[in-house]
């Protein structure tokens, strides 16, 4: 194998579909939130691509069957025949950070697939880290021409998640989530990237519904989050220990403190 390969198992008739990402990354974020929108919709798998890029390894599961590492495309049908119709992106990995190539070469087979498929529109989902949280993980925004924020802003009304948008340059969306945006807008696509606060270290599912609950408002669907919130519960049960942990460390390496000595006076 010496590019990437897409094996399509289907290839469906879909109206106008909007195509979203959500792969491995800080506090598996995007991944989180694409495995559960899938789960929610039904969402069905017809694709499967496999990179030279990707890890050395194969993944051992169940029975002790090993397979290629890979990423895999999910389609939904939208029952409004109004509405849009969606392809999912989620995997196993993304490419290494150092093999810049590689990055570029699945991306731009990734985009060839959904072209193929009518695709115009791309989100994608991610996370965004930060040294610490205060209250809820909000979400940063960035898009592939400015004239499409107020588009979003407007789209967005009403979520419950608060969405940023800087007015200042800097920062970086390294990976998928922003290749996908990147490339796709010299293809005349557009679309927006919606990242999650996250410390980074533990799996993130709260941020992941702050991120989820900006994308269906977009999309104008609604999704149960239950089972993203009791995995949210859990990851602020993590986050509790750990800075438990932290505070006793600090505590530790702190010197013990003396009284103050009665020197007396002469």
């Amino acid at each position: 194998m010496k590019e990437s390969i897409i094996y399509v198992l289907e290839r469906p008739e879909l109206r106008d579909p909007i195509f979203i990402e959500g792969l491995p990354g800080i506090g598996l974020v995007g991944k989180l939130a694409a495995e559960h929108l899938i789960q929610e919709l039904d969402a069905v798998k017809f694709a499967e691509l496999y990179s030279p890029h990707f890890m050395h390894q194969v993944l051992i599961k169940r029975n002790s069957v090993v397979e290629l590492m890979k990423n895999e495309f999910y389609y939904w049908q939208n029952p409004d025949e109004e509405g849009r119709d969606i392809i999912i992106i989620t995997g196993d990995q993304q490419v290494a950070p150092t093999d810049s190539p590689g990055h570029y070469e699945v991306v731009g087979k990734m985009l060839d697939f959904v072209q193929e498929l009518g695709v115009r529109e791309i989100i994608t989902m991610g996370g965004y880290q930060v040294p610490e949280l205060r209250g809820e993980p909000r979400v940063l925004a960035a898009v592939t021409h400015e004239e499409l924020i107020d588009h979003y802003k407007a789209k967005l009304e009403g979520c419950e998640t608060e969405v940023i948008w800087r007015e200042d340059e800097g920062g970086a969306i390294v990976g998928a989530a922003g290749l996908l945006l990147g490339i796709g807008k010299l293809r005349s696509m557009f679309g927006i990237s919606l990242l999650g606060e996250s410390l980074g270290y533990i799996v993130d599912a709260k941020a992941a519904k702050a991120v989820l609950s900006a994308v269906t408002k977009i999309l104008g669907i609604k999704v149960d989050m239950t089972a993203l919130e009791e995995r949210a519960k859990e990851t602020e049960e993590i986050l509790r220990k750990v800075q438990e942990m932290q505070r006793a460390m600090l505590e530790q390496s702190m010197p013990p403190a003396h009284e103050e000595e009665d020197r007396g006076y002469l």
